[in-house]
């Protein structure tokens, strides 16, 4: 679950974990993504649940832009 700001230092765990297995990921508590781990999301190609917390990046994803 992504919780709070996901600055860029975040990618890389973020990557990791997927690359443990995480099934998917729940990012209706983060406040702030950053772009490094947007592209992690977006390769690794699991479900993403959850509206984010985020006004804008909440608006892409009821837009149809993200996922």
């Amino acid at each position: 679950m992504l919780r709070g700001p996901c600055p860029v230092e975040d990618a890389e765990t973020l990557l990791t974990m997927l690359q443990d297995g995480a099934a998917g990921i729940d990012w209706s508590g983060c406040t702030l993504l950053h772009t490094a781990c947007l592209q992690v999301l977006l390769a690794a190609g699991v479900p993403v649940t959850g509206t984010p917390a985020d006004p804008g990046l909440a608006k892409w994803v009821k837009e149809g832009l993200l996922f």
